[in-house]
């Protein structure tokens, strides 16, 4: 018994020995022990160095273990809070040697194993539809649906973007470039075209070496400068589809464009929300592929100048000798290079149509005949709001029929006073009536 006594005491200290030389550094077990041990639901991960190696190096051991990059956001909680709550990680021991500071993490390790295959089914998932959209790409290629190949480039572009992807060529640079290889070949034709009415038929062609077939379902876009109905420029776009046939019949739709300047047809083709300077890349090859259309137009009744009458009366019935209306009717239709001649047409109290024609020279064939007055006052804040309404008819003297009839319009105009109030609301109906004589015109031509 006297020689046992000294054998039990000495077993558990070589144990506790043993114990206390597993977890520390250096002390000759394995580079994987030395940074990954697991002890039944958990797993612990070390990291050593200065400033702030040690959590970096801590970090990647981590990403190592789960076997994909995690997101900067970790690294950074990790650093300020001593722990990653996502991963039920948290440092659980830190001391200093030096200028060495370790440290040693404890983890949940179902959560870890989670993680890992989480994001390993991620990264198939992702593999799976890229190829799913390059499969699309191609048959849309062979289908001369090019719009179609682009998008499903880019929209896989979108796809590796948002994670690991495995192999370089699916990458979002990669696919990006594939994108673009698919764009420049693009080219606009215009055909058949007529400058006098703005005219032409659009095609768009994939240019390679020996065909350049038509380009089916491509979305364009018609961009021109015109004038509002107070006579203000903008730009107006409008946007079609080649559908099957690959091409685009281009009739001007809108009465308000200038009536010299360049239509621009252009690929639109939306962008999916990529990085920015891949989303660049895109929009500097798509500014490419575009072309331009000068054109000016004539107004369907030639050099022939079309007589305007054009009356303003007061609040009480009273014709005025003011000429605000036909002032700005004539600025507007001269901007449009429609010849505008002033007749003077007497006004009787009851005047009938009848009366005002036979009044017409012999010399002019078409006419615009219209009055406008004042409806009613009212102040607002400082000034004073004019409403006005009037209308007008264009005529034909040759065939004694009238060829278009406005109906009412109804203008405001605002001023100091009464009378800078009325003339701003007789200038706006001038404006808004020869907006409408070019809609007519439009439509005659």
């Amino acid at each position: 018994m006297k020689k046992l006594l000294p054998l039990m005491i000495v077993i558990p200290l070589l144990l506790a020995s043993c114990r206390l030389a597993k977890d520390l550094p250096g002390s000759g077990t394995s580079s994987r022990a030395s940074s990954l041990e697991g002890r039944a639901s958990q797993v612990f991960f070390h990291g050593e160095g200065r400033g702030l190696e040690p959590y970096q190096t801590l970090f990647a051991r981590i990403e190592a273990s789960i076997g994909f990059d995690l997101d900067q956001r970790y690294l950074d909680e990790l650093i300020d809070t001593g722990g990653i709550a996502d991963l039920g990680l948290v440092i659980t021991n830190q001391y200093r040697k030096g200028d060495e500071i370790f440290l040693r993490a404890r983890a949940n390790e179902e959560v870890i194993e989670r993680w890992r295959t989480e994001l390993a089914q991620a990264l198939q998932d992702r593999i799976d539809r890229i190829e799913e959209l390059l499969r699309e790409a191609n048959l849309a290629y062979k289908a001369n649906d090019d719009t179609i190949t682009i998008t499903r480039y880019l929209e896989a572009a979108l796809v590796a973007s948002g994670g690991p992807v495995g192999e370089k060529r699916y990458e979002p640079e990669a696919l990006v470039t594939e994108a673009i290889r698919y764009i420049e070949p693009l080219q606009f034709v215009l055909t058949r075209s007529e400058s006098a009415s703005a005219r032409t038929t659009v095609t768009l062609r994939r240019r390679t070496r020996l065909l350049a077939p038509r380009v089916m379902h491509a979305p364009i876009s018609v961009t021109y400068e015109a004038y509002n109905a107070l006579g203000a420029l903008y730009e107006d776009t409008l946007y079609f589809n080649s559908h099957d046939s690959g091409q685009l019949l281009f009739n001007p739709l809108n009465a308000a464009m200038k009536s010299e300047g360049v239509i621009t047809f252009a690929l639109n083709l939306d962008i999916p929300p990529l990085p920015r300077d891949l989303a660049l890349r895109v929009e500097e090859a798509l500014k490419k592929v575009s072309i331009e259309f000068p054109y000016s137009l004539s107004h369907p009744f030639g050099p022939e100048s079309i007589g305007l009458s054009l009356e303003e009366y007061s609040i009480s019935g009273n014709l005025l000798p003011t000429t605000h209306a036909k002032t700005a009717f004539s600025e507007g239709s001269k901007r449009d290079g429609i010849p505008i001649l002033d007749v003077a047409l007497e006004r009787a109290a009851e005047n009938e149509l009848e009366d005002l024609v036979r009044q017409i020279p012999k010399n002019v064939r078409y006419t615009i005949i219209g009055s406008v007055g004042v409806l009613s006052f009212d102040k607002a804040l400082d000034d004073v709001i004019a409403v006005v309404s009037g209308s007008f008819i264009l005529y034909d003297s040759v065939r004694s029929a009238i060829l278009y009839h406005s109906q009412d319009i109804e203008a405001v105009g605002w001023g100091a006073t009464r009378e800078e109030a009325t003339a701003r609301g007789f200038e706006r109906f001038g404006s808004i009536a020869e907006y409408l004589l070019r809609t007519v015109l439009m439509d005659v031509r």
